[in-house]
């Protein structure tokens, strides 16, 4: 009979450690909440991560863009005008179409030697566009197509007359990309 009850408190003292390690339902509550919270802060700056991205390939384009602006006034003494004027320094390509779907399976179109004033990204994203204001050789890429209210802009200066170049990234998503000064 001894036995029988040794066994029985040792059974209940297992039993009573085994509940003393289990999470409570106010814990797990908790926990849920906490992961709530975490979700509602993470998950908006993860959708934007997306958006940016594609920026930066605008952004590496206008860069490049300027840079052979800068090249092509030092070499002719001229602003240039042109993609054919910026292709002597960098090559010059886009895409046919602002469909990101179709520019990933289609070749894209060499505008190197090219007199046209406004491109495609290669991706089909963007929509390049070169101006010149007196001394100042402007490009923007703006997002375009489906993007056009969703994605993030860029816009490059290079002013002959000072040497200045800069590029500057929108922070506000859509087509409005603000003037520069340079």
């Amino acid at each position: 009979m001894i036995g029988i009850k040794q066994r029985l408190i040792e059974y209940l003292a297992k039993r009573k450690n085994i509940n003393d390690s289990a999470f409570t339902l106010v814990e797990l509550i908790v926990v849920v909440v906490i992961i709530g919270i975490l979700s509602a802060i993470a998950i908006p700056s993860f959708q934007n991560a997306g958006d940016k991205a594609k920026q930066k390939e605008a952004s590496t384009l206008v860069s490049s863009y300027i840079k052979a602006a800068q090249a092509y006034f030092t070499e002719y003494s001229m602003n240039a005008t042109n993609a054919g004027h910026l292709g002597q320094y960098v090559a010059i390509t886009g895409c046919r179409q602002l469909n990101p779907q179709w520019c990933k399976t289609n070749a894209a179109t060499n505008y190197t030697t090219s007199g046209t004033r406004n491109w495609n990204s290669p991706s089909g994203y963007f929509q390049i566009y070169t101006q010149n204001s007196g001394s100042r050789f402007l490009i923007r890429a703006l997002p375009g197509g489906q993007y056009s209210n969703s994605g993030f802009g860029v816009a490059g200066c290079y002013n002959s007359q000072t040497g200045a170049a800069k590029v500057v990234e929108s922070t506000v998503k859509g087509r409005n990309v603000r003037n520069i000064n340079c």
